[in-house]
């Protein structure tokens, strides 16, 4: 069978699904998530075309898990992770190739992970790459700890739910109960990778832990948040959220049993602190992560330039310097993605690293410029997005004075009204809403990446450039 209709027959495995308050009995039927199903099939649709797929162990792998040792393999990789992203505008960030840029990268240092008392860490790294690139499975994860109380460590808390704890240990492996937040996709991925973001305490050593679930495993309950598609409208009125929805859900672990051959970190704070950055997992994610983000700015950028030609503004220097605003931050986002490869560096392991000040660089800026993005796009249409009759009313009486109030020279009634309704969609609705929140927060707090993008810049060239200034005249 192909990537495809594996993945298809993956998904018809009952899992602890929750949406709306009610129990998922078939996921590919439930309307939520329709839309994100139909990308990931597009995606593994991809993997059978040259450019998206390497060969691994008889048969092909996607490339987003190939090991880059060059330059020329990174940008490989940004080709297919644009690809990927132009399947829904860069809407959905977790995509499978978010999370194969992560494994190639934990493989790639697996023996950082060492060894155990129980088990080898190291070579459960190594069998879980394996299994994921033989089998294209879809790995989604879960890093965040719900926001209980940030004030006190893990350990210190009496609330259960923290974030996920080993309860047990068995000769067979693990008992893990606890909590994790906004694991997007996870009700449509294979499996998620549980792990802890950096900042554990010596008192957190119950929680330091890493390892694989499988999303049908006992004990397990995925609860999603409420969705933001409109199945019951038409395209025409949600033009986005009627087909994309990324879902994020709430993960409870009561008593889940987890083999120590899918357990990767036990109970070790510094390790669980170290091995995002000591893989270089950042680095790789970031990758994807700013290549998606052109693809979520070319959307709302296109839509800022249709509003404004079709509105009949575009003549004005005022709207042209608006949107000119946005064009040359789209510039120096695809700049900054190239210099990431063009820069990128070797590692001990053989592995090529993009360059992460320039990854981090976009991480920090980025929110900014879509959030001017959307609010150029909600100058532009401005009270015009908010009184778009419902499609229904092109269908019914009103259909001739619409068909004469709402045209202009540029676009018919229903043309004008189907633009002003991508315009609320992407940037008023829920659904924008979320996506911005998401680019906001989903790489960390910006304020704590521009600070340690300073501490940690290496700032030579600048120190020297004062010392040059501050020489005396005849030195």
């Amino acid at each position: 069978m192909s990537a495809r209709e594996n993945y298809l027959t993956r998904l018809k495995k009952p899992r602890p699904v929750w949406i709306n308050g009610k129990k998922v009995m078939q996921l590919e039927a439930e309307p939520s998530f329709k839309g994100a199903i139909d990308i990931i099939l597009r995606y593994y649709e991809l993997l059978e075309h040259d450019g998206f797929h390497f060969d691994y162990a008889g048969g092909i792998s996607a490339i987003s898990l190939m090991t880059p040792r060059s330059p020329e393999d990174l940008v490989k990789k940004r080709i297919a992770y644009q690809a990927v992203a132009n399947l829904s505008f860069g809407m959905l960030g977790r995509t499978p190739d978010f999370m194969n840029a992560a494994l190639c990268a934990m493989r790639s240092h697996a023996d950082f992970f060492g060894k155990g008392e129980f088990t080898n860490f190291s070579e459960n790294v190594n069998n879980f790459y394996d299994r994921c690139a033989r089998d294209n499975l879809f790995i989604g994860h879960g890093a965040i700890n719900p926001q209980i109380d940030r004030s006190r460590s893990l350990g210190l808390q009496e609330n259960a739910y923290v974030g996920v704890a080993c309860t047990k240990t068995e000769r067979a492996g693990i008992r893990v109960s606890g909590a994790k937040m906004i694991v997007t996709l996870a009700p449509i991925a294979d499996e998620l990778l549980i792990f802890n973001m950096p900042g554990l305490s010596s008192a957190d050593t119950d929680y330091a832990l890493a390892f694989t679930v499988l999303t049908d495993a006992e004990g397990l309950k995925i609860i999603c948040r409420k969705p933001l598609t409109h199945d019951s409208s038409s395209a025409f009125d949600y033009p986005l959220s009627s087909k994309i929805d990324e879902i994020d859900a709430y993960l409870v672990f009561e008593d889940v049993f987890i083999p120590w051959e899918d357990v990767f970190i036990f109970k070790d704070v510094e390790k669980s602190n170290r091995f995002y950055d000591i893989t270089k997992t950042r680095h790789h994610t970031g990758h994807q992560g700013i290549v998606r983000g052109l693809a979520k700015a070319e959307l709302l950028i296109g839509v800022a330039d249709a509003l404004a030609k079709n509105l009949g503004l575009n003549q004005f220097v005022n709207i042209q310097e608006k949107i000119g605003k946005l064009t040359t931050a789209y510039e120096l986002i695809r700049a900054a993605v190239i210099i990431t490869e063009i820069e990128s560096e070797m590692d001990s392991q053989g592995v090529c690293n993009p360059r992460i000040t320039s990854i981090q660089a976009i991480r920090y800026h980025f929110p900014k410029w879509y959030q001017q993005m959307i609010t150029t796009v909600q100058a532009l249409a401005a009270g015009s997005m908010l009184a778009v009759p419902h499609s229904q009313d092109f269908l019914n009486e009103n259909e001739v004075c619409l068909t004469s109030a709402l045209q202009n020279p540029f676009l018919s009634a229903k043309d004008r009204s189907h633009l002003l309704n991508l315009a609320w969609d992407v940037t008023g609705d829920g659904f924008g809403q979320r996506q911005m929140v998401y680019e906001n927060y989903h790489a960390g707090d910006p304020m704590r990446i521009a600070a340690a993008h300073y501490v940690y810049y290496d700032k030579t060239v600048m120190v020297n450039a004062v010392a040059q200034a501050l020489k005396p005249k005849n030195d």
